[in-house]
This record gives structure tokens, sequence and C-alpha cells, in this order.
């Protein structure tokens, strides 16, 4: 099968959400975004997975990256370090290590600027990650939970902020009528814009990570409201209020960063209406989820996921493909959908 065919049919396995916004960049920014999605979903599935020890993640994170800096003449050794029981499993995820060998060599094919955009990405990423990997492995009563705001920022930058970066430098290389003030302050927004997603991500999982015994809300919220322990914080007896409250300290973060994810996206020229696109569908998403979180009870209710309708996400996209190109729009939408938060 023809590489970039791989690709395109990986993406579409492994997110369909991205593989939606995706289609809707030009020619110069699709295929190196789409690659760069690829590269960090092999960092994340190495990551996230339950099975390998933090030494053995690790390794491979610094294997794929070096195979990654190296061109596709080392990507045959990732792949031979992957676990034994990887080689069978049909998950999505997993195929798409297996098969390294096919979408690492395509960076090859993009100008210096834009391979060393995403190269340097994925590196900080895997940096961050095999750090968070040893932090895991070091649970308090089978808990792994976040200490500090500083903590959350930390791994939030890790796993999405310097996506936000990674984005902002390929737009600023493809970019029209992006002059220096306007990629000054596309900068200064990055890390925000990539934070907004992730932290809203992080409150619609409460619930699902605490099945695996993880918490991303930091410790230092709870006993703010007091709450002393992160299974005070999932326990049936702990009152609701309590728990509201400390979701809401992650509701105004999410909204602070929603915030200048917008002013990021309004500071694109409209003559970069598919880049405009591509950064108002999942930020209008993202907002819109606050409205369905609401107070927060949402997220303890048991059989109950606070995740925004089909046709939100429809009205979202249709609406925005008429009207992205108005900051007024813009403006009003986010108001609209996140209920006066950002």
């Amino acid at each position: 099968m023809n590489a970039w065919k791989y690709a395109e049919d990986a993406l579409d396995k492994v997110s369909r959400t991205f593989a939606l916004n995706i289609r809707v960049l030009g020619k110069n920014l699709r295929k190196p975004v789409l690659l760069a999605y690829l590269y960090m979903r092999i960092a994340d599935t190495i990551e996230d997975d339950p099975e390998l020890s933090a030494g053995e993640k690790t390794k491979l994170l610094k294997i794929f990256s070096n195979s990654l800096n190296q061109g596709g003449n080392a990507a045959e050794e990732f792949q031979k370090a992957l676990p034994k029981n990887w080689k069978e499993s049909e998950k999505d995820d997993i195929a798409l290590c297996r098969n390294a060998s096919s979408v690492i060599p395509l960076l090859l094919e993009f100008p210096e600027q834009v391979r060393n955009a995403i190269k340097n990405a994925v590196a900080e990423m895997c940096e961050g990650m095999a750090a968070f990997s040893k932090m895991q492995s070091e649970r308090h009563e089978g808990w792994f939970y976040i200490e500090s705001e500083n903590d959350l920022d930390r791994y939030c930058y890790y796993v999405a902020g310097l996506v936000g970066n990674m984005l902002t430098e390929l737009f600023c290389i493809n970019g029209k009528l992006l002059n220096e003030k306007k990629k000054k302050k596309l900068r200064s927004l990055a890390v925000s814009f990539g934070l907004a997603l992730q932290i809203v991500n992080i409150i619609k999982d409460i619930q699902d990570d605490s099945s695996r015994r993880v918490c991303f809300v930091p410790m230092e919220y709870c006993r703010k409201h007091g709450i002393n322990s992160v299974q005070e914080l999932f326990s049936p007896q702990t009152p609701q209020e309590s728990k509201n409250a400390v979701v809401g300290e992650m509701l105004a973060k999410a909204a602070k960063h929603l915030k200048e994810a917008k002013e990021y996206i309004k500071t694109l020229p409209r003559i970069n209406y598919q880049i405009r696109l591509f950064c108002l569908w999942p930020s209008l998403m993202a907002a819109d989820n606050l409205r369905v979180i609401g107070d927060g009870s949402i997220i303890f209710e048991p059989n109950k996921r606070a995740k925004i309708s089909r046709k939100s996400v429809a009205d979202i996209v249709r609406t925005s493909t008429f009207f992205g190109w108005s900051n007024c729009w813009i403006e009003k939408k986010f108001s609209k959908l996140s209920e006066c938060r950002i």
C-alpha cells in the first residue's frame, strides 16, 4: 500500500475527530499536520499502555524519538523494540506503532523548517511523557494523582501545549499575510490554545480516569474545598457541593485558556480561512462541553458522560464554515456555547 494512503487510513482509524479537522487544511499544511498527529499518537500509545513499566516506556519513547530524528533508516529499530504482545494486537493505535516504518520516512518529503518543527515537538513530548511515566509508577495507595496546579500545567504542556507551539510554527511557515506582529501574538497564545482543549478533556474524563486509579485534578484544589485525599474526591459520602467546587476550579482554568484560544483564532488572518476552521472546530466543541458540564455534577453521576451531541458538532461545523471569518461572530458563538464563562 502507498505510504500516504496508509497514513490517511490510519488517521481515520485512530481519530475520527481529528480526521474531520485535518481535511479542511490546505495542501501545504494537511500532510505535515497529519504526520505530526500520527507521530504524537504513537508516543501517546506508548505512554498510555498500562502493562508497560516506566523503564520500558522511557526506552521505547527514546528509540522512537531517535528514529524520527534519523529518518527512515532507523524506523525498523523502533518496530523491533515493540513488546511481543503488540505484534498480534488488533488495536488501531498499536497497529500504527507496528507500521511506523511506513510513516516515519514521509517526513523527509518536507522542507527542513517543517521537519524541524515536527521533530522538535515530538522529541519534547517523548521526554515529557517519559518523566510522567516515572511519576505514575510512584503511586500512593495504588493511586497516581497530581499534587499541584504547577504539576498539572507541566503535564498539559507536554501533551498539548507544545502541540499548540508546533502548529503555530507550521502556520507561520505556511500562513498568508502573517506579519511579524501577528506571529508574535500567535506564539504568545499558542500554549493556551493547546491547553484549553486538554483541560476540557481532563474534566470530561475525570470519572473514566478514576477507574484506572488516576486523577489529574490537583490535590491543591481538593484541599482548598475541604477534600483531603483522592479517595475522598470519589467517595459517595463526600458532599456534592464540595466536589462541584473542585471541578469548578478546573472549569475556571479551562475557561481562561479557552478565552486565549479564542484570541488566538481571531488573530489568524481571514485569508487563512482553512486554518481558522481547523482551530475553530475543536475550540468551539470544547466550549460547548463546558456548557454540558455545567456546575460539574454530571462528572460524578454514574453511567453519564459529559459529551456534546452529534447535532451540536454538526451545527458547529456548519455555522463556523459560513461565519468563521467574522471575529464578531466568533466572540458571540464562544459566549453562547460557554454560557458567558469565556
